[in-house]
């Protein structure tokens, strides 16, 4: 599949898990940076509704978006990438996220999601969010998947 058509089809995996209605819904004004070779970037500007009480980036968005975006780059992955579908992303096995500075309301945040690994059975993926305008790392995550 060509970079390009996994793009496409990358953004409307997206849109659809945006327009499912659940949490995903937070990450609607996430832009898409590039996507491919197991790797997924976003970039996006923190809002009132992606705070907690200390008009923060909340804890609970930072590993909602480990999970949503290590899953969709496990997708670009060369040993998956001709049967791109958001089923297709495996079953959580293990999550952890790693809070390490805060971004405020207006920072633009940048993040970058790798396969680090994808076996027969398990994909390793890892997620750095950075402030853009200081290169800041904000939080560092991963997560298991089973995917066999």
């Amino acid at each position: 599949m060509s970079s390009v058509k996994a793009l496409e089809s990358l953004k409307k995996i997206l849109d659809k898990a945006i327009k499912r209605g659940g949490f995903d819904r937070h990450f609607e004004k996430t832009k898409l940076v590039s996507a491919g070779n197991g790797k997924f970037v976003v970039e996006m500007v923190v809002e009132k509704e992606h705070t907690n009480a200390f008009s923060t980036l909340h804890g609970g968005f930072t590993a909602s978006a480990v999970d949503l975006f290590s899953s969709l780059a496990v997708l670009t992955h060369p040993k998956i990438t001709e049967n791109i579908d958001l089923d297709n992303t495996g079953l959580s096995v293990d999550i952890h996220v790693k809070y390490l500075a805060s971004a405020k309301i207006g920072d633009e945040i940048i993040i970058n999601a790798d396969t680090v690994k994808l076996g027969r059975n398990l994909a390793f993926l890892e997620v750095t969010m950075t402030r853009k305008a200081d290169n800041v790392i904000i939080a560092k995550g991963g997560q298991t998947k089973f995917v066999g």
